[in-house]
């Protein structure tokens, strides 16, 4: 199901999104009900300041938090949001931030090697309503990162099928839902195979971590693999045809778009779209 066409039952969806070509920050700042965003990442400073960014504007907003990592990635995320200035043990004591285990909590609906549907819908909406203390806090975020244990766990139908399940919650529950997945996303395997799925079940894709980098890179490697004047027509001629099933940056949509179309000329461009991104990082 396309994300973007289904504007009616997701309002917010559709390519018009004010955020759509925004940097993540204001995308994670001003995620409201059923926002679905997925993050990759591949360094813990990117998930950590994504992820507080996330959590600190909903608590500045008066939302209620639920927070679903690791004992590691908790670890981590603690420090920088008390350097932001946030009181996190005041927060968890009158209900507006919540911490879940992870991994206590994964085995608690698995069967099977996959999730049992009832028995997570009902956990989780159980973590939902104790989040909303009593309608002080009726507006409720959601981050968390079972699914991606799954996926480095290389489970990864169990994976999409939670993110199927989360899906589902943050429509019946009106809760805005943010998750992190440890993918490269200048893997060809993942461009082939996850992000189209990923398309079924979010909403926003946050790609990489410097979106005009991003740009630069795929404008730089589209032009090097095919010239300049067929990068021209390709570009225009792919962004137009191909639409993205979910919202994220428009060069991570011409990738996407040429991965359906040449997929041999995809390899080149994504391989050198990778280099001169991770250069440009490096040259910093």
């Amino acid at each position: 199901m396309s994300r973007v066409s289904d504007s009616h039952s997701h309002p917010g969806h559709e390519m018009g999104d004010s955020r759509e070509h925004g940097d993540w920050d204001r995308l994670l700042a001003e995620a409201g009900p059923r926002d679905h965003v997925v993050q990759l990442y591949q360094d813990q400073d990117f998930l950590n300041r994504a992820v507080c960014r996330f959590a600190a504007a909903a608590l500045a907003n008066g939302e209620g938090v639920i927070l679903v990592p690791t004992v590691q990635h908790w670890n981590a995320f603690r420090p920088r949001l008390v350097a932001e200035g946030i009181d996190v043990d005041a927060a968890q004591k009158r209900g507006q931030l919540t911490i879940v285990d992870a991994d206590q909590t994964l085995p608690r609906f698995m069967h099977n090697s996959m999730p049992d549907s009832p028995v997570f819908l009902g956990l989780a909406a159980d973590v939902v309503a104790r989040a909303r203390g009593g309608g002080r806090f009726p507006k409720v975020r959601w981050w968390g990162e079972m699914v991606n244990i799954l996926w480095e766990r290389g489970d990864v139908a169990a994976s999409m099928n939670l993110e199927d399940l989360f899906d589902q919650l943050a429509q019946k529950h009106d809760i805005a839902i943010f998750c992190s997945f440890l993918m490269d996303n200048f893997n060809g395997e993942i461009h082939t195979r996850m992000l189209p799925r990923l398309g079924e079940n979010h909403s926003h894709l946050i790609p990489v971590e410097d979106y005009a980098r991003l740009e630069r890179a795929v404008a730089d490697a589209l032009r090097d693999t095919v010239g300049p004047d067929e990068a021209r027509v390709l570009e225009s001629d792919l962004l137009s045809r191909y639409p993205a099933s979910y919202n994220m940056p428009r060069a991570q949509a011409l990738l996407l778009a040429l991965r359906q179309v040449l997929p041999s000329v995809s390899d080149s461009v994504l391989e050198r779209s990778g280099k001169l991104y991770a250069g440009a990082s490096a040259n910093r």
